[in-house]
């Protein structure tokens, strides 16, 4: 057997191999072959997998137009077809979904060893054999119907048209690294009858080292590869490495951020890197559906399907795919800003707009934009229910088309990933149908989410394998992670639907222990016989269980890490954190300009626990956006809860007339409050959010009937204003206020302040610390004109509503008033928050922009990009948690 397998490779040769993830290694490894025999051009081989090769061959002298040859997408479109329309019992498999792609398997893999159907039969007690010839014979008579075929058809027309192929079709063939299944063989062997030429290649045995490593867990050993690797890049950048990390499909992204960090750690850091190391993911890559231009488009298809929401609605236009201009951009976000806060949020996008009152909000917020979604809107209207995939294909372009989906100009890349996902799409008309347009998003989505279809690959770099079996040849060195005794040599993986005697009986790999012992035997050898300089390495801990090395790999020399890597890794963690300069810049905050207090009380509130929040939020006008949850959000209940008291109380009675007022009347009165408060709040929507407003409705009757009977439980009152606005001034800083309720105590000038809360966290005992919280009531006490002498929460809730405050008289509120500090009485607690409250407002305005080292959560979360405040927590050597 030639060791060299260029001296294979004349003029007319097709190499053929097992997959595409083999045909790219060997391209890149014939290259370099050439390379190094000082050949400045060659002549490219024709390389091929083995189903490509036989389609190839079936197509140029067999294919007399009768048949058509499915592809890969269109046979898995036909099996579920099939399956999803079959009487057999798949539904009590535990993964039925993946039924589909069982049987296709199984289907292969009799025909690729020649597995006869009389004799699956002679297993008919078998539920799932059963299952797998009902659906075969099924899919059978779907294809001989339609005049399809697939590609073991394709070997089988072969085999027995071989002796009449023209005798200018005659071939020269080499199987690279190929171990080919029965059915092939037997193709081969026919061909060759016939005249054509077969050799085979293996690569030869290089291998000069082999080492094994244990290392703590699955992402040290990445990490340890990804050091070894940027060492070895780093003494001779021209190389080719080899990293196999299993689960792949899984740990993409991990591994992709380990491996980055390390070999190109200026990148990460946002820095130009003339000299990036390349790093190609032959397996458990990434997918087009990945892409932010291809998410985008996907985003505003379903926009107009019926689980268009506003969350794909919120997607789309903050999306700068689909935005000509700035100016347009900046419109789009500030509306997507308001609608967060709207009932129309509860309700599909197509609802909203049709009937929910969206279109008028969108329109007087941006004309352009209600004008492109009306048109796109009317486009999916004048659509039927159910059409070909081919056709919604076309619905599809013309609709990103009046969006002003502008992908092409962005990315050309993902744009022909695109279009080639719809013309796939397209290609599944007949094997479908007819198809309602959410069934039609999930198969493009589908197509877009399997593996990129990588061109070229670079000769040199980093080349990432999720499975041990499918190292190609032509590798400088090599890292295998993950050959624990737990995960090699491999369990037995026999077909699930195929019956176990029968694949051991034709000698299907995997359908025992001994055939699995075997096989990774023989993968564990070809590993370190191909490659010159190989890494074998195995975790400690496999799923919090401990684990020991392979029993076949214990036979090479065990090092540390440390003999595999001569210094600390290049990864972006020393980067940053590791160096000895840093430059710490002073930048107070300015003193206030406008004399008006954005944000009123709750601004003043928020300098007394975070001063630094209290600027970014009113001096920088940042806050997180408003949360969009199924249901009204706490805002919009505590706006109907607030809307409801007002108007229930709005004839500002007494405590006298309250107690007159008949049940039935006490009932209406409540009912009346609750729905008009509601139904101002849902608008238009109304009728679409029908049992949410009636879950609402109820929640809200609760809450005032409460308060009723706890102001039934007072002493006698009269409620003097509701919703008052007030202006106060505080240290020069003019605060404009809303007070919820004023009620006049007992016939007397004495006057009790009344705040309604709806959440929780609320407690008197904070209005007396030293820099006092929640202050509302506090400073309404302190300054409002009249004589205060009591200070009251009206905690709603469905439950039990309750009041919490601070009264100088006794049974002025049902329950316990907070205690003063014995050394104070109600006037000196009036001056204190007086003073209090000015100070506050006097280190507003100056600009202070503290924070404290008690409160550091109130500076995180959201506000953590902008107060830094986990930079600071750092600096200081405190948890920020």
């Amino acid at each position: 057997m030639p060791d060299s397998l260029t001296d294979l490779l004349v003029k007319g040769t097709t190499l053929v191999t097992s997959g595409r993830v083999a045909a790219r290694q060997i391209e890149g490894y014939v290259a370099r072959r050439h390379l190094a025999e000082g050949h400045t051009a060659w002549l490219a081989p024709e390389i091929r997998t083995h189903r490509e090769w036989a389609a190839d061959t079936w197509r140029s002298y067999l294919d007399d137009g009768r048949r058509q040859l499915l592809s890969g997408g269109q046979v898995d479109a036909l099996w579920r077809r099939v399956i999803e329309a079959s009487p057999a019992p798949h539904h009590r498999f535990l993964a039925y979904r993946h039924a589909f792609a069982w049987a296709r398997e199984a289907s292969r893999r009799r025909r690729d060893w020649n597995i006869g159907l009389d004799e699956l039969r002679g297993f008919g007690s078998d539920p799932d054999c059963r299952a797998l010839l009902h659906w075969e014979q099924a899919y059978r008579n779907a294809m001989d119907e339609s005049g399809w075929m697939d590609s073991a058809d394709v070997d089988e027309a072969l085999r027995v048209n071989s002796p009449s192929l023209p005798p200018g079709s005659r071939q020269r063939v080499v199987w690279a690294q190929l171990t080919p299944p029965p059915a092939l063989v037997r193709l081969r062997q026919r061909l060759q009858g016939a005249g054509h030429r077969f050799a085979e290649w293996n690569p030869p045995q290089t291998n000069q080292r082999c080492r094994r490593v244990q290392l703590p867990e699955a992402v040290d050993e990445v990490r340890a590869a990804a050091a070894w690797a940027a060492e070895k890049l780093g003494r001779e950048p021209r190389q080719r490495l080899a990293i196999v990390v299993p689960g792949l499909e899984n740990r993409g992204g991990e591994v992709a951020s380990i491996l980055e960090d390390t070999l190109s750690p200026a990148r990460s850091r946002l820095e130009i890197s003339e000299d990036r190391s390349e790093i190609v993911f032959l397996q458990g890559g990434s997918s087009a559906i990945e892409a932010p231009v291809i998410g985008a488009a996907l985003s505003a298809l379903e926009l107009f399907t019926d689980s268009g929401s506003f969350q794909v609605l919120s997607r789309w236009l903050r999306s700068p795919f689909f935005i000509a201009t700035a100016g347009e951009a900046e419109a789009r976000r500030m509306l997507e800003t308001q609608l967060r806060a709207h009932i129309s949020s509860q309700l599909g996008f197509l609802d909203a707009f049709n009937s929910g009152a969206l279109a008028a909000r969108i329109q007087a917020a941006s004309p352009v934009l209600a004008e492109t979604l009306g048109e796109a809107a009317a486009l999916m209207r004048s659509q039927p229910r159910r059409a070909t995939p081919s056709h919604w294909a076309g619905v599809w372009r013309r609709l990103l088309n009046n969006l002003g989906w502008h992908g092409g100009t962005v990315d050309s890349t993902a744009s022909e990933e695109w279009e080639s996902a719809l013309n796939e799409l397209a290609l599944l008309t007949p094997i479908l149908g007819r198809l309602r347009l959410g069934d039609a998003l999930a198969e493009l989505e589908g197509i877009l989410g399997r593996p990129h279809r990588h061109g070229a690959i670079p000769l040199y770099g980093v080349f990432v394998l999720a499975e041990p079996e499918d190292v190609g040849p032509g590798y400088d060195a090599l890292w295998a992670c993950g050959l624990s005794d737990t995960q090699w040599p491999r369990a037995p993986q026999p077909d699930p639907l195929l019956p176990l005697a029968v694949q051991r009986a034709h000698g299907m790999p995997s359908a025992s222990p001994s055939a699995s012992l075997e096989q990774s035997r023989l993968v564990i050898r070809r590993l370190v016989e191909g490659v010159d300089d190989v890494v074998l390495s195995s975790p400690e801990i496999v799923r919090e269980h401990s684990a020991q090395p392979s029993p076949l790999i214990l036979s090479y020399p065990v090092v540390s890490a440390t003999d595999l890597v001569g210094g600390p890794s290049r990864g972006l963690r020393p980067t940053l954190l590791g160096g000895s300069h840093m430059e710490i810049c002073s930048d107070p905050v300015p003193p206030v300009a406008n004399r008006e207090l954005r944000g009123g009380v709750r601004t003043l509130s928020m300098q007394s626990v975070c001063p630094l929040r209290a600027f970014v939020e009113n001096r920088l006008c940042a806050g997180p956006l408003e949360t969009v949850r199924s249901g009204l959000n706490a805002r919009q209940r505590g706006i109907a809860a607030h809307a409801a008291a007002q108007r229930l109380l709005s004839e500002q009675p007494g405590q006298q007339d309250l107690a007159m007022w008949t049940a039935a009347e006490r009932a209406q009165r409540i009912d009346d409050s609750s729905h008009q408060a509601l139904s101002d709040l849902f608008g238009p929507a109304l009728h679409r959010l029908r049992p949410l407003f009636k879950l609402e409705s109820a929640r809200l009757r609760s809450m005032l009937a409460g308060l009723l009977e706890l102001d039934l439980d007072r002493t006698a009152f009269q409620v003097l204003a509701v919703e008052q606005s007030i202006r106060v001034t505080v240290a020069g800083l003019q605060l404009k206020c809303r007070i919820d309720r004023i009620d006049q105590l007992d016939g007397t000038d004495m006057l009790a302040i009344v705040d309604y809360k709806t959440g929780s966290g609320h407690t008197p005992g904070d209005w007396l610390k030293e820099r006092p919280r929640d202050l509302q009531l506090p400073l309404y006490a302190a300054l409002f004109e009249g004589e205060v002498t009591a200070v009251a929460i009206a905690m709603l809730r469905p439950q039990k509503s309750a009041y919490k405050g601070i009264w100088s008289t006794t049974g002025q509120f049902p329950g316990r008033s907070a205690r003063l500090p014995d050394s104070r009485t109600w006037a000196t607690q009036r001056e204190r928050w007086r003073a209090q409250v000015e100070d506050l407002a006097r280190e507003f305005a100056a600009g202070d922009g503290r924070v404290f080292l008690g409160d550091l959560k109130i500076a995180a979360g959201s506000f953590a990009s902008v107060t830094r405040i986990h930079e600071l927590a750092a600096l200081a050597r405190l948890p920020c948690s």
